[in-house]
């Protein structure tokens, strides 16, 4: 059945939700092409840095990636959070033939865009500080300030960016959500070779170009939104509504995000070596091959657990689960002894050293994997704030361990406070994940 028009917009309903074979057919193939999508975004960015890094000498990398850093850190603290919270808040108000999402849709806009513009008064107005800070006193000679400045705008580009791909992600349009992330991974691929063609260029340029990629997506995105979302009625409370809904959500994505990124950040403040934080730099780059495991792994058992109702249910499958996740752990840990070969493969010689904080870094993410059923399962029975809990404690315990062990031990110092940290906190998962599923299991026997 195709979707009707609606006569006071001029713009069509949503599609009605298909039954049966049709329904799952469809579902199969929305699945298919965002994990394709994703998977080749993954594949792309690891080849851009790759490449950037190849580009560069480990020396000039380290100044790259801590630009780079900066600007995750900016989309990460303006983006994600916001986005996935409209998502799971908006989608609960679509149904076929009305579409009460958009008022949300409206306000969350109205406040990313005026979190967006602070956000570049910040940035405009902190540049030389963090040029000085992060760069050291030779900072203005090697890194320009407007360097800085230009990460804060990616950063700011991306969140406006990541909007847009809410709206389609909410509707499940996933049609277009995929060819979105699809295209802007490619362009920047794509710019990155460009850049290599031409011959010397700086870091600079190839921060240009991972800011000229999510903006062209962002210009293409946003003219393919209906004017409806623009357009939407005012409703008062509708923000508080959000907040109220999305506030562990977003807490939980700024302790993450902060946690992936704020070992970069030390070693910038504590002024190591810019070859020293390339090369480190380098190891963060090969250790995203093993976050993509635990990453595809936690996005296949999450629905799986959600769709489980009974306790009992739930500790079947921590114990059908056991097996396959040592077998991922296992799989990840044969890269250990491989990581001499990979830093050739993929850095070349110039970046001596690598394997070293790769293979701490790695053995951190292989235990973190243990613990994915134990996290899928706290996630269904609804202690999201457990979760949240965690990942600041797993923060904190990461700055400071790196703060008292980089003046002492250098990058391997922030690589084992990183390791640690995720050791901890995958404790304190199986442990909150344990006793949460068997006061589970008993109120259930008792009823």
């Amino acid at each position: 059945m195709s979707s009707e028009t609606n006569n006071a917009t001029g713009e069509r309903d949503p599609e009605p939700p298909r039954s049966g074979r049709f329904a799952y057919i469809a579902w199969i193939q929305a699945i298919v092409a965002v994990l394709g999508a994703r998977a080749f975004s993954s594949a792309a960015a690891f080849l851009s840095n790759v490449l950037v890094a190849r580009q560069l000498s480990d020396t000039v990398f380290g100044q790259f990636y801590m630009l780079f850093t900066i600007m995750s850190l900016v989309a990460g603290l303006t983006g994600p959070a916001i986005d996935t919270s409209l998502v799971r808040f908006a989608s609960r108000r679509i149904r076929p033939g009305a579409d009460d999402s958009l008022p949300y849709f409206r306000a969350v806009l109205r406040i990313k865009l005026i979190i967006v513009l602070a956000t570049l008064t910040v940035g405009l107005l902190a540049a030389k500080p963090l040029l000085v800070l992060l760069f050291g006193n030779a900072g203005e000679a090697s890194v320009p300030w407007y360097a800085v400045m230009l990460a804060f705008l990616g950063g700011a580009i991306i969140s406006i960016w990541g909007f847009a791909q809410s709206y389609f992600q909410a509707h499940q349009r996933f049609g277009w959500y995929a060819w979105f992330e699809f295209g802007s991974s490619a362009l920047r691929l794509g710019l990155v070779v460009s850049l290599m063609m031409l011959g010397d260029v700086s870091e600079v340029h190839y921060l240009g170009v991972y800011v000229i990629a999510p903006l062209t997506m962002a210009i293409v995105s946003w003219s393919c939104l209906p004017k409806k979302v623009f357009r939407a009625p005012h409703q008062p409370g509708v923000m508080r509504e959000f907040l109220h809904f999305a506030k562990w959500v977003l807490l939980t994505t700024l302790f993450a995000t902060l946690t992936q990124r704020i070992d970069v950040i030390l070693l910038g403040v504590f002024n190591l070596p810019d070859m020293v934080i390339g090369r480190y730099s380098a190891a963060v780059c090969l250790v995203l091959v093993g976050e993509l495991v635990w990453l595809t792994f936690f996005n296949v058992l999450l629905p799986k657990a959600g769709a489980l109702q009974q306790p009992s249910e739930l500790k079947r499958f921590l114990v059908q689960f056991r097996y396959p996740t040592l077998v991922f752990c296992a799989g990840l840990s044969l890269l250990i002894p491989l990581g001499g070969w990979l830093r050739e493969l993929t850095f070349g010689s110039g970046y001596i050293g690598t394997e070293g904080y790769f293979s701490v870094l790695i053995v951190g993410v292989i235990i973190a994997l243990s613990s994915t059923p134990s996290i899928a399962v706290l996630y269904s029975l609804g202690h999201t704030r457990w979760i949240t809990g965690c990942e600041a404690f797993r923060l904190s315990c990461t700055l400071i361990m790196g703060i008292t062990a980089i003046p002492w031990y250098g990058a391997y110092g922030v690589a084992c406070s990183v390791t640690f940290a995720r050791v901890a906190m995958t404790v304190l998962i199986f442990w909150a994940a344990h006793r949460y599923l068997n006061r589970a299991v008993q109120e259930a026997s008792a009823k």
